[in-house]
């Protein structure tokens, strides 16, 4: 009878770690997060013409989610070690236009395919 409590126990406990790690792999990931933008800028108050609209940030900010992702793929193919690979990958989430990130992605060299 004790047994079956503790296992009962081992087994809620065991659940509520595993959703809560998958709770927060998911919150993490970008993808996962609803993407959202100021509506009113204080800038866009005082001077309407300097700032771009809602609409046209959030075109900005999905076309920035796009490029990261396509900078990281190039990423994973690249035959680098993986201390130079977490540099390069926290410099996409940091800053995606970093010299460091922007020199390898530079050096690298495509093999076309012949169709």
């Amino acid at each position: 009878m004790i047994k079956d409590i503790y296992s009962a126990v081992i087994v809620l406990v065991m659940g509520f770690f595993l959703m809560d790690g998958y709770a927060q792999s998911k919150g993490s990931d970008t993808l996962g997060k609803k993407l959202k933008v100021e509506k009113w800028t204080v800038l866009e108050k005082y001077e309407p013409d300097m700032i771009l609209s809602a609409d046209d940030r959030m075109a900005l900010k999905k076309k920035r989610i796009v490029e990261a992702r396509r900078r990281k793929d190039i990423l994973d193919t690249l035959d680098i070690s993986d201390r130079k690979r977490k540099k390069l990958m926290r410099d996409l989430y940091k800053n995606p236009f970093s010299d460091r990130l922007m020199k390898t992605l530079a050096d690298t060299k495509f093999e076309e395919e012949d169709d």
